[in-house]
């Protein structure tokens, strides 16, 4: 179990494992140090104290180990717990953290789901290991009563329960845990498992024999149930683990506990999709009912949903890893659905229920296990034949019935919903394979690349079927209106084409600029204008003779999450690319210099509202190169452009650079990802969880960039004579752990915390930094920059001979700062003032 992923989250099960090393740690560190203390001073020793110190001076406790070896050094055998908890209530209650607290209530909260989940075996052997597991339980719970009971003498007003809900290991809790824990040199991250000694290497080796032999019956009777079942395969690589995998129950009776983690291993992973899942479907409805989230904002937190089911599967299946046909989809089905049930549905009193009510419960069960999609996905692998292309005309595609469905027909509704989509998934697949497209497509969102998958590789795994679950409810809430992100797209696309097309002329600078902009209209004609599949789909239409004409733009229409990504993307190029032009010249500084000079001249009452926009967000303190105190004199002002000679400078190095969400929003949505196979999807989330909460110290993760060939004109894609192109790979997530721990505590969030921050960071994007029109507040500089120069003209004329070309170069219309700084230096500044005030007035007022 590693520390965090590449996302930077933890799920319910880390949080659990976590939470359980945190309160082990605390507990023995914290008796520890109470008991040492009451060895340096012997006065007034109890007998308590007195037992602690002849146990520590004649011989280690169990799971007290030399140093050398960390993981040993901090296991803790469970009999251990209730002595060690009388040591901290007899010499520092008021030691005792809330958090402790509250993560011990959840861990055991948790344990019992497992034991509920064993005790309904008909397996002797299990039900004599689960009455051990159980005794643990009660120990825990012993200790737990033991701090309520101390605690609620020193600090009555303590809340007795957890503030998060009952077992779901609260993020605040665990990283306030950090604030107690002592960090030991010997868990240096990366070099942990360095650390240990042949013997100790021996030992888990001998252990893990043990437990892989005592666990081979189950295995081979989960393989029997699984069948031939057709499950996803994905490369998976080793990583080295955090100083958290130090912590275990050390060797003994709870060798075996892990089989008790079983249950609540899957259970908690379901847990976390149906979580992730209700978070965005109500997104989804907000913006059905009360448009009060974008369409590009909800594209960006679907994606990244999709992408964190991905990682919760990568996860799960790590820690499977000895047993990895337990973490396939259909035996945890099998386990959850059939076998066990689940532990928030209550099943008694089901005789006294009716026919329809029944129905229901169970409809509910399975679609709370994602089996509604599972079972399309099975049907779709039956229907349509390996290789094969189903061209369907439209008139034989059913439509979905918008409306109140009761259970068959909700079926039947989302049956339709799949079959409207699989045809161009299908499609997509086959252009990829004959090269026509690169293998991730431009924005291309993570449900269509499952799905391809599905039909590429003839099997499924369970992120595909938690993707498909989720885009089924938000076609199901949005009905009619799914097509609505497409409509944005479509304007915005234009707009964004036609802006490019309008500044091509205009742009002088440098030569990758230049082609960055032709490239991106290129872009633009062939995902937003134009269909990428028309030109394969009338090729197989015609071949098959099928005369019926097909809806363009089809996918897009049935997919917002795509449509919105590409309108996301739209947004992004613009204002990378307006960024990029107005950083070549010193126009728009200069004309933010002249009118934040008119203002402090006394012309308060100045709208610029692009220039405004700019200024908040690029700072007032960093553009006019210091605070501008009240007070201030204009010419103090044009003094400071004419001491930094920004006149004569681009704003390559003058702008203050982008946030970091905003770059890596850019590099995840705006850049190609199509030529590289294997891929970091949330690797853009780092640096948006770093920028959240400041975090500045490094790296919290420390991977190489994919490779990715170089950009170019034309699409091109690695092709394999003999196996063909290469397949969509998922790529290994278990990123190299970075050792500061009080990094990882300021950026790891629970799924729902992440899709939280994306949710604000997003919208907070595009009403600021996404708002501004580069290229517009560009035009509108010169604009006023060459209404100056006229008024100045006779000035100018004599100081800067360039200036009364009429055809004067754009990059040196700045020139007339330092005029009007002179002309304020040699004459009379009032009057040089309220000229430039009335220039600026002027511009101001006949601005759209």
């Amino acid at each position: 179990m590693s520390f965090s992923r590449e996302s930077g989250t933890l799920g319910t099960y880390q949080r659990y494992k976590l939470g359980q090393a945190q309160f082990q740690k605390w507990l023995k560190q914290t008796s520890d140090k109470l008991l040492n203390r009451s060895v340096k001073s012997p006065a007034g020793r109890t007998d308590l104290e007195d037992a602690g110190a002849k146990k520590s001076k004649s011989q280690p406790a169990k799971g007290n180990q030399p140093k050398g070896d960390p993981k040993q050094s901090s296991a803790v055998h469970w009999s251990e717990l209730e002595t060690m908890a009388t040591t901290v209530i007899e010499l520092g209650p008021e030691e005792i953290p809330q958090s402790a607290m509250s993560i011990l209530r959840d861990v055991v909260h948790l344990r019992k789901k497992s034991a509920r989940f064993f005790s309904k075996s008909d397996d002797n052997v299990m039900k004599e290991k689960n009455s051990a597991h159980e005794h643990i339980i009660k120990v825990l719970e012993k200790v737990l009563h033991l701090f309520d009971g101390a605690v609620s003498k020193i600090r009555p007003s303590a809340p007795a329960e957890t503030s998060h809900g009952e077992g779901q290991l609260g993020m605040s809790d665990i990283n306030n845990m950090f604030e107690y824990l002592k960090v030991e040199e010997s868990h240096g991250g990366e070099d942990l498992d360095e650390t240990f000694d042949t013997e100790t290497q021996k030992k888990q080796q001998k252990k893990q024999q043990k437990k892989q032999q005592k666990k081979q019956q189950k295995k081979q009777q989960k393989k029997q149930q699984s069948g031939n079942r057709r499950v996803e395969k994905r490369t998976q690589s080793s990583q080295k683990t955090s100083w958290v995998d130090s912590f275990q129950w050390i060797e003994g009776d709870e060798e075996e506990e892990d089989e008790f983690d079983y249950y609540m291993l899957i259970y908690c992973f379901f847990q976390d999709f149906n979580s992730i899942r209700t978070y965005v479907g109500d997104r989804w409805t907000e913006y059905f009912y009360h448009k009060t989230v974008s369409i590009d904002t909800l594209a960006v937190l679907t994606n990244a949903a999709c992408e964190m089911f991905h990682e919760m599967e990568y996860e799960l299946r790590k820690t499977l890893r000895d047993e990895p046909v337990l973490a396939d989809y259909d035996v945890m089905l099998e386990t959850l659905f059939f076998e066990y049930g689940l532990d928030h549905v209550d099943y008694t009193g089901e005789d006294q229920l009716t026919d329809d009510e029944r129905n229901y419960k169970i409809f509910a069960e399975a679609d709370w296990l994602g089996f509604i999609a599972y079972s399309h996905v099975i049907q779709l692998l039956d229907f349509i034949p390996p290789g094969k292309v189903p061209m369907v005309p439209g008139s034989a595609i059913r439509s979905p019935k918008y409306q109140m469905h009761d259970l068959e027909g909700f079926r039947e509704f989302s049956k339709d919903i799949v079959l409207e989509i699989a045809p161009d998934c299908v499609l997509l697949k086959a252009m990829k394979t004959n090269a026509e497209l690169p293998m991730i497509a431009c924005a291309q969102d993570e449900l269509t690349l499952d799905f391809e998958d599905i039909f590429r590789v003839r099997g499924y795994s369970s992120a595909t079927i938690f993707d498909l679950s989720l885009y089924i409810d938000i076609r199901y809430t949005l009905e009619q209106r799914v097509s609505q992100a497409y409509d944005l797209l479509q304007i915005t696309g234009a707009s964004t084409k036609a802006t490019l097309e309008e500044q091509l002329p205009n742009i002088k600078g440098p030569w990758d600029l230049k082609k960055d902009c032709r490239r991106r209209i290129k872009e633009i004609e062939a995902y937003v204008t134009n269909d990428i599949v028309e030109e394969d789909k009338r090729r197989r239409f015609e071949e098959k003779g099928i005369t019926e004409p097909f809806e363009k733009h089809y996918l897009l229409k049935k997919d917002p999450t795509w449509s919105g990504l590409l309108d996301f993307r739209c947004r992004l190029v613009l204002n990378n690319l307006g960024y990029r032009f107005i950083s070549q010249s010193p126009v728009v500084l200069g004309a933010a210099f002249v009118y934040k000079v008119a203002r402090l001249g006394g012309a308060n009452d100045l709208a610029w509202p692009r220039m405004d926009r700019f200024l908040q967000v690029h700072g007032e303190d960093r553009l006019f190169r210091g605070e501008i105190p009240p007070g201030t004199a204009p010419m103090d002002l044009l003094k400071r452009f004419v001491d930094h000679d920004l006149s004569a400078d681009t704003l390559a190095d003058r702008l203050p650079a982008p946030s970091k969400s905003l770059e890596a929003f850019h590099q995840r949505y705006a850049e190609e990802h199509g030529f590289s196979f294997s891929r970091q999807p949330m690797a853009y989330l780092q640096d948006i969880i770093r920028d959240r909460f400041d975090v500045k110290t490094g790296d919290l993760f420390s991977r190489p960039a994919p490779k990715l060939a170089p950009d170019n004109d034309n699409w091109e894609m690695p092709f394999d004579s003999k196996s063909g192109p290469a397949k969509r790979t998922t790529p290994d997530p278990a990123p190299t752990q970075h050792s500061r721990e009080e990094d990882l505590r300021s950026a790891s969030v629970s799924p729902v915390q992440l899709l939280e921050i994306l949710d604000e960071t997003t919208t907070s994007l595009l009403e600021n930094q996404l708002a501004i029109d580069y290229f517009a507040l560009h035009d509108e500089g010169v604009q006023l920059l060459r209404e100056l120069v006229g008024e100045f003209s006779s000035e100018a004329k004599d100081e800067v001979s360039l200036l009364d070309d009429e055809n004067i170069k754009v990059e040196k219309l700045a020139l007339i700062l330092p005029v009007l700084y002179r002309s304020m230096v040699g004459g009379d500044v009032a009057k040089v003032t309220e000229r430039l005030e009335r220039v600026a007035t002027g511009f101001c007022s006949n601005l759209p």
